[in-house]
């Protein structure tokens, strides 16, 4: 990606596709892949709906119904994706404030839409800073705030992102509309960790996907979906 350095400070979002081993042995494999094909195509036009284009930088000529005259430069994301298999992971241009907004954007619409699906596909996941390798070309994908991203979500106890204390200072400012301080769910317990309120803006639809995901699993599965209800009845 054009201006994205393989080497930077970042802010890193890992996701787990929470159920996926059940999924692929519940789902014919052509099922599958077109579930996730149109999950993936969701995340796809949330990164592109991403691209801010910031008009007071514009030549005065290309007024806003113009915009198609831009570069592609010009309509550069902060964010770029890779997945696998079961993992998503989203890479900022660097720790900026404006990349930790677009990161936390991008997020949250993820997160909202695949619990808000038909067919919801749960998420879990954490927000870790550091200095990554992000090299879209070589597929190489490196670094501490990888692992730390990718270690908090393994602890997490509910379908919501966590914020890892690399990143906890960059978050602490933003008010309690993007991330709010609570007791979150991990396996050791609840603990105080900053969120990320996916959810605020989109309650009633992924109350109604909570409700689907209850009715496909039992057991310990179930404890996600109260963890997630408990979370989201304290916002």
């Amino acid at each position: 990606m054009e201006g994205f350095k393989p080497i930077q400070q970042r802010f890193v979002v890992f996701l787990d596709i929470m159920g996926f081993k059940d999924r692929v042995a519940r789902n014919t494999p052509e099922n599958l892949y077109l579930e996730l094909t149109e999950f993936n195509k969701d995340i796809t036009n949330i990164l592109n709906s991403s691209k801010k284009v910031n008009t007071q930088h514009l030549p005065k000529q290309i007024g806003e119904s113009d915009t198609a005259l831009l570069s592609p430069a010009q309509y550069e994301s902060k964010i770029t994706l890779a997945q696998f298999s079961d993992s998503i992971v989203l890479f900022s241009k660097d720790n900026s404030k404006e990349c930790l907004l677009e990161i936390a954007s991008v997020a949250k619409q993820i997160m909202a839409s695949a619990i808000s699906r038909e067919k919801p596909i749960p998420l879990k996941g954490a927000l870790a800073e550091g200095k990554v390798t992000c090299d879209m070309s070589k597929q190489l994908f490196f670094g501490q705030a990888l692992i730390d991203a990718y270690l908090l979500e393994e602890n997490v106890q509910y379908y919501g992102i966590v914020v890892h204390h690399t990143a906890e200072q960059s978050v602490i400012n933003f008010g309690k509309d993007l991330f709010k301080n609570v007791s979150v769910p991990l396996k050791s317990g609840k603990i105080s960790h900053y969120e990320l309120v996916w959810y605020k803006d989109n309650v009633n639809d992924i109350k109604s996907g909570l409700d689907r995901i209850r009715l496909s699993v039992s057991d310990s599965p179930r404890k996600y979906v109260d963890n997630t209800n408990n979370i989201i009845a304290t916002s």
